[in-house]
């Protein structure tokens, strides 16, 4: 039996009426053929014209021998009439429906021409002529004349009686040599060449889904989580004119500061958003853009404006970061309220805390706590390692399981370049875009280190108040924190591995990707890692 490809019929053609002509010459073919032979049925094909358009086709069989050669078949079901007259070629069916149909040999020889291009790019095929005829089986009639099907020589066609009777010896007589001469310099192709064909229209094909197309997947699932829990956060904290919202990284505080800041300011109140970070704020400010009756400042700004007896009043302040106000900061903000019907929202994460637990900051604002409780951020796998490093309370990851966090344990001198190894390899290899990539690391002078080394290697580098556009970001862990990037390299040496309030925070800035590097080998990190 032949070798057909494919090895049965799909369904779907065996119920096609319409391709009842092909199956049996499928099923004839792989009756009369003895294993020598490759069958390959409907193989497309795509080209470019000598004018430039695109156009394509498909080869109902290619039949093909090592020595005999590879034989471009084109299969016409029902009666198949030509008219001279306009040069067209029409198919009765069965029911007695004409069908215009494409000339069958110029179809056949198209697809012979431009599969042999398709051939000819695998290394293997021979660099010798080989032998390549065009034909056509009409299944179902007979000829009216001996000599000339249309404008063509019967020798060309096979017909009914032909395919019943003899069809091998038609397939061996369309693949004879035609003289001493022909038979020097064209040959089959060789079992080389038999495996070139394979290769182009008979390789398996199994597509990867990208790496950065698997991140971006897993982000959009975070994204659709996001909403819900914005929604739901916002229409209940409303309902009170003080509210702290807690919860650990990765809960949306600074996304559902940035939607109430948008509300208020377009309900008409005069509103303040204020955090500690520089980069934070640069950040928030590129996302609301220019909207009216809305200050975007650090508390360093405050302070400053504080100083300088220039406070303005608000009916809204937003206070992301608030783990971070100092107590006697917050006698400024409430000197900025500009009535008791004012309101003031704390976005406040309880493991970051430095001066106060939520429940004295409550006390002190006389403000009611919301919980959020749905990690809106992070993969589960990342925030499984949070999950070693967060004391505060239990918080659920209901987004994509995500990519495992990869480690590289080397010692803080190699850690470097080793990083900027991991950054080239997400760029080049793995497709990252350069501005979804933050490298964070523990101090000024490795900043400056990694940035002059990715530069030299022609990679753009950010810092993190100017992250926009396609470059790396570069930052240290605690000025990139309030922010997030789709893959974090995290480079670490050995004090900060065991410091749980960096190490948190730097994990978790991370959205899909998280890669560790440095020597953390038996450290608090290495060991989040283990148990995640």
């Amino acid at each position: 039996m032949a070798i057909m490809w494919p090895r049965n019929l799909p369904e779907w053609v065996i119920q096609d009426p319409r391709r009842s002509a092909e199956r049996e010459v499928y099923l004839q073919l792989a009756k009369l053929l003895s294993d020598e032979w490759s069958v390959y049925y409907s193989r497309p094909w795509w080209g470019i014209s000598p004018k430039g358009a695109e156009i394509d086709g498909e080869a109902d069989f290619i039949v093909a021998h090592p020595f005999h050669g590879v034989l471009f078949l084109e299969v016409k079901g029902g009666r198949v009439d030509f008219d001279p007259k306009n040069g067209m070629w029409v198919s009765q069916d069965r029911n007695g429906i004409k069908h215009k149909i494409k000339d069958p040999i110029i179809q056949a020889t198209s697809s012979k021409y431009h599969l042999l291009k398709k051939f000819q790019k695998v290394s293997i095929w021979p660099e010798y002529k080989v032998r390549l005829r065009h034909g056509v089986i009409f299944p179902n009639c007979e000829p009216t004349g001996n000599f000339h099907i249309g404008p063509y020589e019967k020798a060309l066609f096979c017909s009914a009686t032909e395919f019943r009777d003899s069809f091998y010896k038609w397939l061996l007589n369309r693949l004879a040599s035609h003289g001493s001469h022909d038979a020097q310099i064209e040959k089959g192709p060789g079992i080389d060449g038999i495996s070139a064909i394979d290769f182009s229209i008979a390789a398996p094909a199994k597509l990867t889904i990208p790496l950065f197309r698997q991140l971006t997947s897993d982000i959009d699932r975070q994204d659709e989580l996001l909403t819900g829990a914005q929604l739901f956060v916002i229409s209940s904290i409303d309902a009170s004119l003080r509210t702290v919202i807690e919860g650990g990284a990765g809960t949306g505080k600074t996304l559902i500061g940035c939607e109430l800041v948008f509300r208020y300011s377009s309900a008409g109140r005069f509103t303040l958003f204020c955090c500690l970070s520089d980069a934070l704020s640069s950040t928030v400010k590129g996302r609301l853009g220019e909207l009216e009756n809305v200050d975007i400042f650090t508390l360093s700004d405050l302070e400053t404006q504080y100083q300088n007896q220039t406070i303005k009043k608000y009916d809204a302040i937003i206070i992301d970061e608030g783990q971070d106000v100092a107590w006697d900061l917050w006698d400024i903000f409430d000197h900025m309220l500009r009535d008791k019907d004012s309101y003031l929202r704390v976005l406040f994460d309880s493991n970051q805390a430095i001066y106060r637990a939520r429940d004295d900051l409550e006390t002190r604002l006389q403000a009611q706590s919301f919980p959020l409780r749905l990690n809106v951020r992070n993969t589960k796998q990342i925030a499984e390692v949070t999950d070693g490093l967060y004391r505060g309370p239990l918080i659920h990851c209901g987004g994509s399981y995500g990519v495992s966090p990869i480690v590289w344990d080397v010692p803080y001198a190699n850690s470097l370049n080793k990083c900027i190894e991991i950054v080239l390899d997400l760029i080049e290899n793995k497709k990252i875009l350069p501005s979804d990539i933050a490298v964070l690391t523990v101090d000024t002078k490795s900043v400056v280190d990694i940035s002059s080394k990715l530069l030299t290697s022609r990679v753009k580098v950010k810092d993190a108040i100017s992250r926009l556009g396609a470059a790396v970001t570069v930052e240290t862990i605690r000025k990139f924190k309030g922010l997030e990037s789709k893959v974090v390299v995290l480079v670490l040496d050995r004090e900060s591995s065991n410091n749980s309030e960096l190490t948190y925070v730097g994990v978790s800035r991370a959205r899909a990707m998280l890669i560790l590097v440095g020597p953390i080998a038996g450290t608090l990190i290495s060991t989040a890692v283990v148990n995640s």
